[in-house]
C-alpha cells in the first residue's frame, strides 16, 4: 500500500486518534498525517500510506482553506468550545469593526500560537506544558491570510468566515486578534478544514466509508505531486533501481520515471541523479 488518501476529520477526534484508526483499518503501521488538524475541527486531513508518508514536507506546507465561526463575549483557555471560559466582556463589536479587522490582518504577518498548540518550546509541546499548570506563550512566527470573507452572522455575537491562509496559521489566533483589534474576547466555536493544497472537501472520505472505498481512495503519490515528469532511457532502469550513477543535469526537483516506473523525488546532484525520497513500489 502506498499513496495518499484525502480523509475527512470529524470534530472531537485528534489527528492522531484518525492516523490510529486509518491504520487499524488499513492493517498497516506506515500511516501519517501532513499537517494536524485540531481536535474541534473537522474537514480535510491529508495521510500519506507506506512510502508516502515520507511526503510530509512537500504537503504540509500548502495553503489551506477554512470555514471558520468566532462567537464574541467570552475567551477559553485553548480559544475554542473546547476549553474553559476565562474571561467574559458585555463588548460586542459591529459587523463593520469586526470585518475592518479581519481584512487588516490579510498579507503577510507574525502570529503568535495559541498556548494550547502543538508548538515546541524548549523541547516540549506548548499544550503539554500548559495543562502541566506551567503555561508558555510560543514565539511569533510569519503567516500569511491570502484572503479573508464574512459569510454570514447568525446572531449579535456570531460570524462565520471563510479564510484562505498559510500552512502554519491558527484560525483560533486570528480569532482572537480580531476581537482584540475591536475591544472584545471571541472563541473559535466551529472549524472546518475546505481545502489544503489540492485537497478538497468535496473529494475527501468519511471514516465510515473508508474500508468499502479503499481501492479508489488511495491516491498514488505521481498523480498528487505539483513536480514535472522526467522520464530517462530505458536503458537507465537497472543503474536507479540499484542505485548506480545516472547522468542527470535537470534544475529542481522533479518526478523519476523509468520505463513508465514511479522511482521518486529527484534531482541533479553534481550531474547525477540523486533520488531525494525513494517512492517505488515494492
Amino acid at each position: 500500500m502506498n499513496g495518499v488518501i484525502d480523509l475527512y476529520k470529524p470534530s472531537g477526534m485528534s489527528s492522531a486518534a484518525a492516523v490510529g484508526k486509518v491504520k487499524r483499518m488499513l492493517g498497516t503501521s506506515t500511516v501519517g498525517h501532513m499537517g494536524t488538524l485540531d481536535p474541534m475541527a473537522e474537514g480535510v486531513l491529508v495521510l500519506g500510506v507506506g512510502k508516502s508518508a515520507r511526503l510530509f514536507d512537500y504537503f504540509c506546507s500548502k495553503r489551506k482553506s477554512y470555514i471558520a465561526k468566532f462567537k464574541f463575549g467570552y475567551e477559553t483557555d485553548t480559544l475554542d468550545a473546547m476549553g474553559t471560559t476565562v474571561s467574559e466582556t458585555a463588548d460586542i463589536p459591529s459587523v463593520d469593526a469586526v470585518i475592518h479587522a479581519m481584512q487588516s490582518l490579510i498579507g503577510k504577518t507574525e502570529q503568535i500560537p495559541p498556548v494550547y498548540s502543538a508548538k515546541h518550546i524548549n523541547g516540549k509541546r506548548a499544550y503539554a506544558l500548559a495543562r502541566g499548570g506551567n503555561p508558555e506563550v510560543p514565539k511569533p512566527v510569519e503567516i500569511e491570510i491570502y484572503g479573508a470573507e464574512l459569510i454570514c452572522q447568525p446572531s449579535m455575537s456570531e460570524f462565520v468566515f471563510s479564510i484562505d491562509c498559510s500552512a502554519g496559521t491558527y484560525i483560533r489566533s486570528i480569532c482572537r486578534d480580531v476581537a482584540k483589534m475591536c475591544g472584545s474576547l471571541a472563541t473559535l466555536t466551529y472549524l472546518q478544514r475546505t481545502r489544503s493544497g489540492k485537497f478538497t472537501v468535496e473529494n475527501s472520505v468519511k471514516l465510515d466509508e473508508l474500508e468499502a472505498k479503499l481501492g479508489s481512495v488511495i491516491i498514488p503519490p505521481q498523480q498528487v505531486l505539483d513536480l514535472d515528469r522526467i522520464d530517462f532511457p530505458d536503458t537507465a532502469y537497472d543503474d536507479i533501481d540499484h542505485g548506480r550513477a545516472v547522468a542527470c543535469d535537470i534544475a529542481g526537483e522533479f518526478l523519476v520515471f523509468c520505463r513508465n516506473v514511479f522511482f521518486g523525488i529527484g534531482c541533479s546532484l553534481d550531474g547525477r541523479l540523486k533520488i531525494k525520497t525513494y517512492l517505488k513500489d515494492d
